[in-house]
């Protein structure tokens, strides 16, 4: 009887380290920095720089004037502006299934380049920010408050949908944005962006 039990305690805690193992597995990693950033599991907080790895469900902060990228497994490239928290909630790359799904959190301004896990048969790919939810498909597209609104989306290439409680808008055209005034506002019109205002927007997420 105690021999059984002591292998039932030896491979549950097999498992458990196994778990523990696949849990702390990198899903990514800093590509490219500028200024100071950090990155938060659990309790512990340290400082990101250039080829640090990023996990599931860690918070990375930038701080003022920084930017920075991160490259995830399948390629998808996330680039931050300063003053942006972003959770990596859940990312899954499973190119034997040919399934996958990306879900961030972001809030601040942030330019999003999917890579091929938006090309998967089963693929769910969607940034959640405090105004809206932003559902991706094959594109590059930015995202952040701008012009005293609380959100602005500028589609560079693809097809993204901006929802919330309020309403959805749907761009599909290169040059397309729209904008939430305010937390529990519905998307605004669809219009092409001046080219001012998509200056000002990349520029918050340019690396200098």
């Amino acid at each position: 009887m105690l021999r059984e039990v002591i292998v039932v305690a030896v491979i549950l805690g097999f498992c458990f380290g196994a778990d523990q193992a696949a849990a702390q597995e990198a899903i990514g990693t800093v590509s490219r920095i500028q200024g100071d950033a950090s990155g938060t599991r659990g309790t512990a907080t340290q400082p990101l720089v250039a080829n640090a790895s990023v996990y599931p469900n860690e918070v990375v902060s930038t701080g003022d004037g920084t930017r920075l990228e991160i490259t995830f497994k399948d390629n998808t490239r996330l680039t931050l502006s300063e003053n942006v928290k972003l959770t990596l909630d859940t990312y899954i790359y499973n190119r034997t299934a040919r399934l996958g799904t990306i879900k961030f959190e972001v809030a601040g301004a942030f330019r999003f380049l999917s890579g091929r896990l938006s090309k998967l048969a089963k693929s769910n790919l969607s940034v959640i920010t405090p105004v809206a939810n932003i559902g991706i498909r094959g594109t590059d597209f930015w995202g952040g408050p701008i012009d005293n609104q609380a959100l602005g989306v500028f589609l560079i290439t693809g097809t993204v949908s901006v929802s919330n409680a309020a309403g959805t808008q749907i761009l599909n055209r290169s040059g397309q944005g729209t904008n939430i005034a305010a937390p529990g506002a519905a998307p605004g019109p669809v219009t092409f962006w001046p080219a001012d205002k998509v200056n000002r927007a990349l520029a918050a997420v340019t690396f200098r």
